[in-house]
């Protein structure tokens, strides 16, 4: 597959009532949200064929069938989604400027990164870019606390958008909504968790299970992230996330990645150690890891397992309702 030196793609969006779908596309400082209507492409059976096809192969429950091939490389089909979608885009995407190497980018211009808002339309056999209405309905950043829930009193410290620098690397070609690996002030790396308009209780809760992990002080083998500071939006007063211990992994690989991967086999005594030490100690003193599951299950690149996501919560098949942020739920997760 062809690189893609313009552009990043995010989470794309679907409908459950029909397939109609979204893409978002990040060129340098813009991001693109493209809505793709089925009826656009109904001019033409070809075309309208191709996009039904990866509509369905994008669907996370699709399964690709085994290629006749056992060494044929492996292509992802959401990759290949955008790659087709985005391809009328190109000569757009090439008027825009690069990013500014010799700029300091920070968390304030990631969150309220420009929007505009595109689709696809049929002009004779060819699909082109159509711009829709170019004003967006911008979520409020973060979440409001209520007043008895402030960081009034809190043990951690409270930065603002601007004090939190993103890590660029050298090919890195646009910023992103969701930028993963940052800098305190420059200086201590992070990861950054944002919050949401209705995360009101499991923020609430996790900044509760993080300053409780904070007083216990922990040993560092027990492997959990850890909470650094706080991001608050300076003008609304909403917490826009948390800047949490970064963890050094490959592509955000997790317990449930690798339960297929038998070359992983010999390391699963290791995994049940520090999965089963770091649980024992947080329930020692009186701290609920919640919603236990291979997906909160973080690998580093030394293949150690550390656990995440303190937000609470439990997910069917791992954790009954009825347990859900109790240390029997922990245990039946684990």
């Amino acid at each position: 597959m062809a690189q893609r030196p313009m552009y990043e793609i995010g989470i794309p969006g679907s409908s459950i009532h029909n397939s109609d779908g979204e893409l978002n596309v990040f060129v340098s400082g813009i991001h693109f949200r493209i809505d793709l209507f089925t009826a656009n492409f109904e001019g033409n059976q070809g075309l309208l064929k191709e996009y039904l096809l990866h509509v369905e192969r994008s669907d996370p429950e699709y399964i690709l069938p085994l290629p006749d091939d056992p060494n044929t490389e492996f292509v992802d089909p959401l990759e290949e989604f955008y790659e087709w979608a985005t391809k009328p885009f190109l000569p757009l995407f090439r008027e825009i400027p690069p990013l500014d190497r010799k700029r300091l980018y920070t968390l304030q211009d990631c969150l309220l990164l420009r929007q505009v808002r595109y689709t696809l339309k049929l002009v004779g056999d060819d699909l082109v870019p159509a711009p829709l209405d170019a004003t967006v309905d911008r979520v409020p950043v973060g979440v409001l606390l209520p007043p008895a829930k402030r960081l009034d009193n809190f043990t951690f410290p409270v930065y603002c958008l601007s004090d939190i620098y993103i890590w660029l690397s050298d090919n890195t070609v646009a910023l992103l909504t969701r930028p993963i690996k940052l800098y305190i002030k420059g200086k201590e790396v992070c990861f950054f968790k944002e919050f949401h308009l209705s995360d009101v209780s499991m923020t609430a809760r996790e900044l509760s299970t993080y300053a409780k992990i904070h007083s216990a002080q922990l040993k560092e083998d027990v492997l959990t992230s850890r909470l650094l500071g706080v991001v608050e939006d300076e003008g609304t007063s909403r917490i826009a996330g948390l800047l949490l211990s970064y963890i050094d992994c490959t592509n955000n690989r997790t317990l449930r990645c690798s339960r297929w991967d038998r070359d992983q086999a010999s390391l699963r005594e290791k995994w049940v150690q520090q999965t089963s030490h770091a649980i024992h100690e947080l329930h020692a003193h009186q701290i609920v890891w919640g919603d236990a599951k291979p997906d909160n299950v973080l690998f580093d690149v030394h293949v150690d397992a550390y656990l995440v996501d303190f937000g609470g919560g439990y997910t069917n098949g791992w954790v009954d309702k009825e347990l859900m942020n109790t240390v029997e739920g922990d245990l039946q997760g684990t």
